[in-house]
């Protein structure tokens, strides 16, 4: 490959790399009708507490529709990554670390998993020296369930024909629309990837926030991402058929669902995935 495509998948890949810090350290949830303080608690296992103290809330029962409310100190698991490792980086108790993310130490993490961090400065206003690692909100221990996290990726629902050739069967599909432009398509977890285009292989690797990707440059020179793979069956430089198999598709980390990433760029500039090159 010439440096000039070189130049073009790094810049996709940046692309990549600055919309995965969306999921580190903090994300911003908007009021939504019916929602309290309590329940935004539950929904991203972060205490009530580490909410109020980020936000200056002094009345939970004062918050206003539409109103931005951060989540502090949310980690993105990397690869390679282990929870006691982990407790040893930021100097967090393993026990208060397992108990505010609903895991046992028998618990497994992989690369792209979310964890509340209680270690991160004076976030968390509950005392590790507590018996109980759950926060306790008005005597009462709160149970944090493992829900996924919001999706900062934002969606735009369109008409598209399932009848063509996609990567994966459809059970459903999205645009992505922001910094990133392609399709979402949920299909069934442990699906076959496939590509759709003849080509060669540029790159593969973990990206937060997508799982496994695969870079891929087809003969017409357009470049094919496939991302939220589980399991990869191809590396670097290998040369592929239209159809063959790229890896199987798993769950997203934040969605919780079985959904592949897939985009197409020529150089630079993104093209509608449904209208781009196919076959050989």
């Amino acid at each position: 490959m010439s440096m000039k495509n070189h130049t073009w998948l790094f810049s996709i890949i940046f692309l990549f790399l600055c919309i995965g810090t969306l999921n580190a350290e903090d994300l911003i949830h908007i009021l939504q009708k019916g929602e309290t303080l309590f329940g935004i608690s539950k929904k991203y296992h972060v205490p009530a507490s580490a909410i109020m103290n980020a936000n200056k809330i002094l009345d939970p029962d004062k918050l206003k529709i539409g109103q931005k409310i951060v989540i502090p100190n949310v980690y993105t698991v990397q690869k390679g990554d282990t929870l006691y490792g982990i407790a040893r980086k930021f100097e967090v108790e393993i026990d208060l670390l397992l108990g505010l993310n609903n895991l046992t130490k028998n618990s497994g993490i992989r690369a792209g998993d979310l964890l509340f961090l209680p270690g991160l400065k004076d976030s968390l206003v509950a005392s590790k020296s507590s018996e109980n690692s759950s926060p306790i909100i008005n005597n009462n221990p709160v149970i944090i369930p493992p829900k996924p996290l919001v999706d900062p990726r934002l969606y735009e629902s369109k008409q598209v024909d399932t009848k063509i050739i996609w990567p994966v069967s459809v059970t459903d599909i999205s645009y992505l629309s922001g910094k990133l432009y392609g399709v979402s398509i949920t299909s069934g977890k442990g699906e076959v990837v496939k590509a759709i285009s003849s080509g060669s292989v540029l790159s593969t690797g973990p990206y937060r926030g997508f799982g496994q990707v695969v870079f891929l440059q087809g003969k017409t020179g357009f470049i094919y991402v496939y991302g939220g793979l589980d399991q990869i069956s191809v590396s670097s430089g290998d040369t592929l058929n239209f159809g063959d198999k790229l890896g199987t598709l798993g769950f997203d980390s934040i969605s919780g669902k079985p959904q592949l990433y897939f985009m197409v760029y020529n150089k630079e500039t993104p093209v509608d995935p449904a209208k781009a090159p196919r076959g050989y």
